[in-house]
C-alpha cells in the first residue's frame, strides 16, 4: 500500500543555527522521500536562515513572511499551502528520530476508522536524557501542564494512549480536518493553543493519541526569552479563560466560569506583595488625613486583571467562536472531561489560593461535574525500591496504587527502580536523594501518600502545600529500639531520638493518617493529641477524629492464589514430596523469634522426622534502608548447633519474588510466626499472617499482636505463649496430625479472606482521595503562615512565588521567534496588552 503524502511544517524566526540538524533529520526519515513535502515558514528572520536554506536545503519549500506573524498563524499558513494528506509539525530547534514520521503515520492510518486524526510524539531533550513531553493534562479552569517534565528518560515508560491534546512542537494531524475546524486559534498568540485545538478535536468527534515510539529531540531553552514573566502570565490566564469559554458545554461553563474568575481575583491579590495593605480599603479604618489615594502596583498583579480585561474587551469575538464550535458538537463533555487527567490541579502553590480552590470546588461541586471520572491525582511514594522482590512497604505501595487507580489518577514512585506493571498506574523511579525529581512528581499531584522515612529524606514533599496522607502502618521507631540496642549501644539514644523526630514531623505535617489496626489508632491518637493536633474545632466537626486518622490494615489479594509450580516438596534437598512443611512466611527480623520455633522443631523431630520447617525470607531486599539483622545469623547458627540445618530446618537462599510467593504458601501445610515480648509486638500487624489467610493455611502463632488475637477469635489456628517452645511443638504436631486440617479451618479462613481483601480495607483511603481535603488545623496554620495581619504575603512565600514566576518564564520555549511581532505589529490584542505594560 502506498504511503500518504505528508507535509512537514517548520516555523522559524532567527533560528539558522537550528535549521541544519532539524532539516537534516527530516531528510533522514525512513518514510519514503517521494511522499514527503518539507515547508519552512519564516517569520521575517534577520539572520541568515533564508540563505542557509537556499544553500543547504533547496528542496524545501520556503514561505518568507514580510513580518513576524507569530507561531499559530504561521502554522496555519503552512498547512494551507501544503499538499499532504497529513501535516506534521516540529519545532525548528528540534530534530527527529529516523522513525518519527513512520510511527506517527502508522498510528494515524491504522486507527483512522476509529476517529484518530491527530497523533502526538514523544519529546526528549537534545541528548535524549530527559523528558520534555510524554503527555499532559489540563485543570478545570483551563491551565495545562506536561507530566514528568525534565525527569530522566528512563524514569517512566508511557505507552500508547489517548490524550486531550498533542504538543504543538511535535505532532501529526489530518490536514483537511485541521483546516476544516479552523486550525490553531491565531488569537492565542502563544500558550495553550495546542490544548484548545485538542479539546476542539474531541468536541467535534475526533480522537487524539500519543505515539511513544515517535521521538523528537528538543533543544530546550535554546533561544532567549523575549517576554517578561508578567506578560507570560497575562497570556496564560487570558488563554485559559478563552479555552474554557469556547469549549465547555453550557451547563459546565456556568459552573466553572465563576470559580475561574474568583480564583483569578485571588491570584491578583496574592501577587500584590507587601505594597497593598487591604486594611486601607476597610471603611472602618478611615482616619482624618486620608492616605495617598495612589498606590504603586506591581505589574505581575495587573497581569491577571489585564488578562480578564482582554477577554471582556473581545468577548463578542470569543463568544462567536464558542457558538460556532458548540453548534457542531459531536461529543458530550462527559466523554471529554476524563481526558483532563489533572482536573483539580492548582496552578498556584500559595496556601491561601489552595484553600480557596478547595472551597470553591466544593461549593460549586466541580468534582460532580466529572461524574464517575477520576478527578484526583495521587502520588504514592514507596520507601522501598520496587523490584520483583517486594517487602512490606513496597507491597503496600503497590496494592494501594492498584486499587486507588480505579477512582484516581495514580503515579507510583519508588527509589532506584519501579519494575511493576499495574493497570492505569504510572510507575516512576527516581534516584535516592533526588529532591528535584520528587518535586516534579509532587507538583502534578493533589494528594501525596508517604510511608516510613520518606518525608524526612525528601522534605520538598511537605514544602509544596499539597494534601499529605501519612501511612503509619509500620511504627518503625518501636521496631528500631531493638536494632539500636543491638548495634553500637552508645549511639542508641541519639538514633532513637532521630526516629522520634521523624515521627513527630509526620504527625505535624499530615492532613490524613492511616494505620493498620484500632490498637495502632489508639496509639497514634495519643501521639497526635500530645502534639496538639486534636483541636476543639476538629472535635466539633468530627468527635471521633476518623476524618483525621482511620484504619487501613494491610490487605490481601481478593483473587485466590494459584499453585503454578513445585518449589519446596520434592525440590529442596531434604524435603520429600510427602513431608509436612511448616512455613515461616517472611523475613527474619531482630524483634521476631525464630529461635523458639527452631527449638520446637528439635522436640518435634524426636517424634516425627517428616515435619520440616522452611524459612521463606532471609535478608531484607532493601539493604539501603534496612540494616543486616543479627537474628538471621543466630537462627542459622542455632539450627546448625541442634543438628537440624538442612535436615529439619531449611533457609531459603533468596528473597522470593512477590508474584511467586503463592507457590510456597499453597505447598505448605502449616504457617508459623513467633516474636519476642517487645513493645513492637503490642502494636505490630504481622503481614505474613495475612498471606497464611490468603492461602487458606492454618497457623501456629505467638500471642500478643493484633493478628494473633484475630487467629484466636476466628479459630484460624493455634495461639501459644511467647517463647514457649513446648507449646509450639505441641500445636504444630496437633495440626500435622489432624486429617484435612486445611478443610477444617477453611470456613473461618474464607471469612477472614473477605474481611482483609485489599479493596475492602482500603475503603477509608479511597474515600478520602476521592474527596481530599486539608485537615482543619493545617488549614488554620496555612492561613496563618500565608498571610500577615494586613493581608499581605509573607516574605518567605513571596520568595516562593518569585521562584514560580521564574519557572513560568523558563517555560517560554517556543516564543523567541515572536520578537519581531512585539516590535512590528502596532495594533491588535497583543500590542494592547504590551502597551499597558509599557512595551508597545
Amino acid at each position: 500500500m502506498a504511503q500518504p503524502l505528508v507535509s512537514v511544517i517548520v516555523v522559524n524566526y532567527n533560528g539558522s543555527r537550528h535549521l541544519e540538524p532539524c532539516f537534516g533529520s527530516l531528510l533522514k526519515q525512513t518514510y519514503p522521500v517521494d511522499q514527503l513535502e518539507l515547508i519552512l515558514v519564516d517569520n521575517a528572520s534577520s539572520d541568515d536562515s533564508l540563505a542557509l536554506m537556499a544553500a543547504r536545503f533547496p528542496q524545501v519549500r520556503v514561505i518568507a513572511n514580510a513580518t513576524n506573524v507569530g507561531f499559530a498563524p504561521a502554522v496555519n499558513q503552512g498547512v494551507a499551502a501544503a499538499s499532504g494528506k497529513y501535516a506534521a509539525f516540529i519545532n525548528n530547534d528540534a530534530y527527529a528520530d529516523p522513525q518519527w514520521l513512520h510511527e506517527l503515520v502508522t498510528i494515524a492510518e491504522t486507527q483512522r476508522e476509529a476517529g484518530v486524526v491527530c497523533v502526538g510524539a514523544k519529546m526528549l531533550d537534545w541528548h535524549g536524557q530527559r523528558i520534555d513531553f510524554v503527555g499532559g493534562g489540563v485543570n478545570f479552569y483551563g491551565h495545562g501542564d506536561q507530566f514528568f517534565h525534565q525527569l530522566p528518560t528512563d524514569a517512566v515508560q508511557v505507552g500508547e494512549q489517548e490524550l486531550l491534546f498533542a504538543c504543538g512542537g511535535a505532532m501529526l494531524i489530518d490536514r483537511d480536518v485541521f483546516l476544516e475546524i479552523g486550525g490553531f486559534d491565531a488569537d492565542y498568540f502563544a500558550y495553550f493553543e495546542d490544548i484548545d485545538l485538542g479539546w476542539r478535536l474531541w468536541l467535534l468527534g475526533y480522537r487524539v493519541v500519543f505515539a511513544p515510539q515517535a521521538v523528537v529531540y528538543h533543544r530546550q531553552h535554546a533561544t532567549s526569552n523575549t517576554m517578561y514573566g508578567y506578560q507570560i502570565r497575562t497570556l496564560l490566564e487570558r488563554n485559559a479563560l478563552m479555552t474554557i469559554i469556547k469549549n465547555y458545554d453550557e451547563d459546565n461553563l456556568q459552573r466553572v466560569l465563576p470559580v475561574a474568575l474568583m480564583l483569578l481575583v485571588k491570584k491578583t491579590l496574592l501577587d500584590s506583595n507587601d505594597l497593598i495593605d487591604r486594611r486601607e480599603f476597610d471603611v472602618r479604618e478611615r482616619k482624618p488625613g486620608a492616605s495617598d489615594p495612589n498606590l504603586p502596583v506591581p505589574k505581575r498583579m495587573l497581569a491577571f486583571l489585564v488578562a480578564a480585561g482582554d477577554v471582556v474587551d473581545d468577548f463578542d469575538q470569543i463568544w462567536h467562536k464558542r457558538q460556532q464550535i458548540q453548534a457542531r458538537r459531536k461529543r458530550p463533555d462527559s466523554e471529554i472531561l476524563p481526558l483532563f487527567r489533572r482536573p483539580m490541579g492548582p496552578n498556584d502553590l500559595n496556601p491561601g489560593f489552595l484553600l480557596l480552590q478547595e472551597k470553591m470546588t466544593e461549593a460549586f461541586d466541580i468534582r460532580g461535574m466529572f461524574g464517575s471520572a477520576r478527578t484526583t491525582r495521587v502520588l504514592v511514594v514507596s520507601s522501598d525500591p520496587l523490584y520483583e522482590n517486594l517487602a512490606g512497604p513496597g507491597i503496600r505501595a503497590v496494592e494501594m496504587s492498584r486499587y486507588l487507580a480505579q477512582s484516581c489518577h495514580v503515579t507510583l514512585a519508588a527509589p532506584e527502580q519501579a519494575r511493576v506493571s499495574i493497570p492505569d498506574v504510572e510507575a516512576v523511579h527516581f534516584q535516592r536523594g533526588d529532591q528535584a525529581a520528587l518535586q516534579v512528581l509532587a507538583s502534578h499531584a493533589e494528594v501525596i501518600i508517604v510511608q516510613g522515612l520518606t518525608l524526612t529524606h525528601y522534605p520538598v514533599l511537605k514544602m509544596l502545600n499539597k494534601i499529605l496522607v501519612i501511612d503509619l502502618y509500620d511504627p518503625f521507631h518501636l521496631e528500631n529500639l531493638q536494632i539500636h540496642t543491638e548495634h553500637a549501644l552508645e549511639h542508641a539514644p541519639e538514633r532513637a531520638m532521630s526516629d522520634v523526630r521523624a515521627i513527630n514531623e509526620q504527625l505535624q505535617s499530615g492532613d490524613f493518617f492511616i494505620c493498620a489496626s484500632e490498637r495502632q489508632r489508639d496509639f497514634w491518637l495519643g501521639a497526635l493529641g500530645t502534639l496538639g493536633r486534636l483541636t476543639p474545632s476538629m472535635y466539633c466537626a468530627d468527635p471521633s477524629f476518623r476524618s483525621l486518622i482511620d484504619t487501613v490494615p494491610f490487605g490481601l489479594d481478593p483473587h485466590p492464589p494459584v499453585h503454578r509450580r513445585s518449589v519446596m516438596k520434592g525440590v529442596v534437598p531434604g524435603i520429600d514430596a510427602n513431608d509436612t512443611v511448616v512455613l515461616w512466611g517472611g523475613g527474619i527480623w531482630d524483634w521476631l523469634d525464630p529461635l523458639t520455633v527452631i527449638r520446637a522443631m528439635a522436640l518435634i523431630r524426636a517424634q516425627r522426622s517428616d515435619i520440616k520447617l522452611f524459612f521463606l525470607g532471609m535478608r531484607h531486599p532493601n539493604p539501603a534502608d534496612v540494616p543486616e539483622m543479627l537474628m538471621y545469623e543466630r537462627a542459622v547458627t542455632l539450627a546448625a548447633e541442634l543438628g537440624l540445618l538442612n535436615q529439619t530446618v531449611f533457609f531459603n537462599d533468596r528473597w522470593v519474588p512477590y508474584a511467586e510467593r503463592e507457590n510456597y504458601f499453597l505447598e505448605a501445610d502449616i504457617g508459623v510466626s513467633a516474636h519476642l515480648e517487645h513493645v513492637e509486638t503490642r502494636f505490630a500487624f504481622r503481614t505474613r499472617l495475612l498471606d497464611y489467610i490468603w492461602a487458606g493455611l492454618p497457623m501456629v502463632v505467638a500471642a500478643g499482636d493484633t493478628l494473633a488475637d484475630v487467629v484466636a477469635q476466628r479459630g484460624l489456628g493455634h495461639v501459644v505463649a511467647i517463647e514457649d517452645e513446648a507449646a509450639f511443638a505441641t500445636a504444630i504436631l496437633a495440626l500435622a496430625g489432624q486429617a484435612g486440617a486445611r478443610s477444617a479451618f477453611g470456613g473461618a479462613l474464607a471469612t477472614a479472606q473477605q474481611e482483609f481483601a485489599w479493596p475492602k480495607v482500603l475503603q477509608p483511603l479511597i474515600a478520602f482521595c476521592r474527596q481530599p481535603r486539608y485537615a482543619r488545623d493545617t488549614q488554620q496554620m496555612a492561613e496563618s503562615d500565608g498571610r500577615l495581619a494586613g493581608g499581605t504575603v509573607l516574605p518567605s512565600l513571596q520568595k516562593r512565588m518569585d521562584e514560580l514566576d521564574a519557572v513560568v518564564a523558563q517555560k517560554n520555549e517556543h516564543i523567541a521567534y515572536l520578537e519581531g511581532l512585539l516590535k512590528q505589529i502596532e495594533a491588535g490584542r497583543v500590542m494592547r496588552v504590551l502597551r499597558r505594560f509599557g512595551r508597545g
